[in-house]
């Protein structure tokens, strides 16, 4: 479909000569094909356009309005000959499309702070700079809770540092902490909203555990700060091996203070909500906060990346 079909009509409706000023347009499509499996991976690319597909998930950037309305008028007639038609509720796109009635999205996220973002295969893409971030949305109506699943084994403790891991490895690719694709500030949010996430978890565990055992706060403290450590490891190993063997190379501009920084805030954040439980370890993490010293003074970037506004999504989330 994509050699014959696809490839030609975007080489046919090319025009270098339109382009939109305000900014690169995108289209998201969802396909659904009959049940076969086709591999993912960037299929196009030019200087006007790019194509990405991860399985049956299209992704078209474009600076020409032109193209980007094409690509979407050419989604919508579906393809008949490969029983391949666009899933009408999971497209999104950033700008008002030519001639279409009955074709509406909503899939388009605005946060508080008014940055408006496509979802695509568990990304925010930014509209208008293509930073990227974690999806949470998919979290906005279930109870946290009801995602984990608690081991009553002999050594809770134990397995509870483990679980704080585990909690943090999908959120350490590359993509988010890539200067090249990210600014300095949202590397740091992307770090602090991981944090966030895992704290949420960590709360509804412990809530869960101490039906069994009741840890000593300081323990807890210990663990939280050993998932600090780890977060940064992970995410240095995991760019250093990006670089391996490749012509692209990741850039990685993060200090281990500034992880731990953006950790136990975000700690105390979501704890603070649930103060009652959390008292005597909120009182530990504040103080660890206070003598924690970054040796450049805290910057503006991680100010940006603690502000509420720029992770509103989590607020309104159940834990």
């Amino acid at each position: 479909m994509e050699r014959n079909v696809l490839f030609p009509f975007l080489d046919k409706i090319r025009d270098p000569c339109i382009s939109d000023t305000n900014g690169n347009l995108l289209v998201e499509y969802n396909a659904e094909n009959g049940g076969s499996s086709v591999q993912g991976g960037i299929i196009s690319q030019s200087p006007k356009h790019m194509l990405i597909r991860f399985t049956d998930d299209f992704f078209f950037l474009s600076t020409s309005k032109k193209a980007a309305n094409g690509f979407f008028s050419r989604l919508k007639r579906g393809f008949r000959e490969y029983n391949c038609s666009m899933n009408e509720k999971k497209f999104c796109m950033n700008f008002d499309a030519d001639h279409i009635s009955r074709f509406s999205s909503n899939r388009m996220y605005i946060g508080e702070d008014g940055i408006s973002f496509l979802r695509w295969s568990g990304l925010l893409i930014n509209s208008c700079t293509l930073e990227i971030q974690a999806d949470y949305t998919r979290y906005l109506h279930i109870h946290l809770g009801s995602t984990l699943t608690i081991s009553w084994q002999v050594k809770p403790g134990r397995l509870l540092k483990a679980k704080l891991c585990a909690y943090m490895r999908p959120k350490c690719h590359p993509i988010f902490y890539d200067s090249n694709i990210n600014s300095p500030a949202v590397v740091r949010l992307n770090i602090y909203q991981a944090f966030l996430l895992c704290a949420m978890k960590f709360h509804c565990y412990v809530c869960d555990l101490s039906s069994i055992c009741n840890l000593q706060a300081v323990y807890y403290s210990e663990i939280i700060q050993k998932s600090f450590r780890y977060m940064h490891k992970l995410i240095w190993r995991s760019m250093h091996s990006v670089s391996q063997g490749s012509n692209f190379h990741p850039i990685l501009h993060l200090k281990k203070e500034e992880v731990e920084w953006l950790g136990f805030h975000a700690y105390i954040r979501v704890l603070n909500r649930k103060q009652s439980r959390h008292r005597e370890l909120l009182s530990l993490l504040r103080s660890k906060l206070m003598m924690h010293v970054i040796m450049d003074g805290t910057s503006s970037q991680l100010i940006y990346a603690i502000d509420d506004s720029h992770s509103s999504v989590f607020w309104k989330i159940k834990y």
